[in-house]
């Protein structure tokens, strides 16, 4: 059995979900949910996304990439951005950024992709 189809059975057994609850809830059939669980099924990109949001877990948790639920660098990001978000509330300037990082998060792309771009376009530009 895979990582993946070990962990999203723990964690739809620990929140005492049925394989029904969990296909609704991500767009997939229970048979679906079952053959994930089984092994017999690999999930496409947009499934592993949505079972990692349904359950809060990252995606690099449920394909087991990582043993950590959530990445420690989270809060500490957080902290940052909080720090950050009161520095530019009031500056319009920030406004394009803010609607570019929420296009992103919500395209599904990875954020180390992202990351990546963005480390090598700052290269080209020194």
């Amino acid at each position: 059995m895979s990582v993946f189809a070990e962990r999203l059975r723990n964690l739809r057994e620990k929140q005492g979900q049925t394989q029904v609850q969990v296909g609704k809830a991500v767009g997939k059939s229970r048979e679906a949910v079952t053959k994930y669980e089984m092994g017999q099924r690999e999930p496409d990109l947009h499934a592993i996304t949505s079972i990692a949001r349904y359950f809060n877990v990252s995606a690099d948790y449920i394909l087991g990439i990582t043993d950590q639920l959530d990445s420690n660098h989270k809060q500490e990001g957080l902290d940052e951005v909080s720090l950050s978000g009161k520095e530019c509330k009031d500056n319009e300037e920030f406004v394009p950024y803010f609607k570019l990082a929420l296009k992103i998060k919500n395209s599904g792309v990875g954020l180390k992709e992202v990351e990546e771009f963005v480390d090598k376009l700052i290269k080209q530009k020194r």
